[in-house]
């Protein structure tokens, strides 16, 4: 009935094995073939393992093995809520020390509130205003791997989308602002008269495990709202469908010791 697929770190199951192949797991998915609403999937993955999957970066994207299965979507943990929140974009809150998650900076009357005005912009005074995601904007990419050159200002005009896009491709992810230090050093980057997209952003989707993720994965052109469930492409990016539609699924088991004859929690 279904082909079952972990991978995080290493980890691999084929068929209906229960035993790692290799070692070391934090969270383990299945995919499972058999056509279900989000509900029914939703049911299924709580009762036989966690829950839908949940992905917290782009590392538990990569390790899934897609190429072994087909499917054109398949349903995973997020959903849209009618909640909206604002949310960093580099998701990992190891990055973040006790208060600097919520750390902001608007402008005066910012935010505004206006019409699907859910991305954010710092401006050359270094202030925070909100904007339509799909404007055209200068960004700002913030590097992990780099302590030298940490933000990198990079002057195409994109979208909120095809920034972040091109930042987790060459760098990690759109900037995050976490203190004032940070912000003043960000400013300086930023050419006088001219703004810049940061990783802030407001969404009303959160996770069927109640996960505290901020990480999104969306095709360029979502969510366009069509639906309220989210299906993972084979791309691996992600799209809103309709919650009645039959898809198959990723489930998600978490807390896996991954040594041989160990079972999963």
């Amino acid at each position: 009935m279904f082909y079952s697929l972990l991978t995080t770190n290493g980890c691999l199951f084929l068929g209906f094995s229960t035993a790692p192949v290799l070692q070391q797991s934090m969270n383990m998915y299945y995919f499972v073939s058999e056509l279900k609403t989000f509900a029914e999937a939703q049911l299924y993955c709580r009762a036989t393992y966690t829950d839908l999957a949940t992905f917290e970066n782009t590392d538990d994207l990569d390790t899934l093995q897609t190429d072994q299965v087909t499917y054109t979507g398949a349903w995973i943990g997020l959903m849209e809520t009618g909640n909206f929140y604002w949310h960093w974009a580099l998701a990992d809150r190891r990055f973040y020390k006790d208060g600097e998650i919520k750390y902001r900076n608007w402008a005066e009357f910012e935010p505004d509130d206006g019409l699907n005005q859910d991305c954010v912009i710092m401006t050359y005074k270094g202030q925070f205003q909100n904007t339509n995601c799909l404007d055209l904007f200068n960004f700002i990419c913030y590097d992990a791997n780099s302590p030298e050159q940490r933000y990198t200002y990079i002057s195409f005009l994109y979208t909120w989308r095809e920034a972040q896009r091109h930042c987790r491709l060459y760098y990690t992810d759109l900037v995050s602002v976490r203190n004032l230090d940070e912000n003043n050093q960000i400013m300086d980057l930023i050419p006088t008269l001219r703004f810049a997209y940061i990783g802030l952003f407001k969404d009303d989707f959160a996770w069927s495990d109640s996960s505290t993720s901020s990480f999104r994965n969306w095709d360029l052109l979502q969510p366009d709202f069509l639906g309220e469930c989210v299906a993972l492409t084979d791309n691996k990016f992600w799209k809103t469908e309709l919650c009645g539609k039959l898809k198959p699924f990723f489930c998600y088991r978490s807390e896996c010791l991954s040594f041989t004859n160990t079972m999963c929690a």
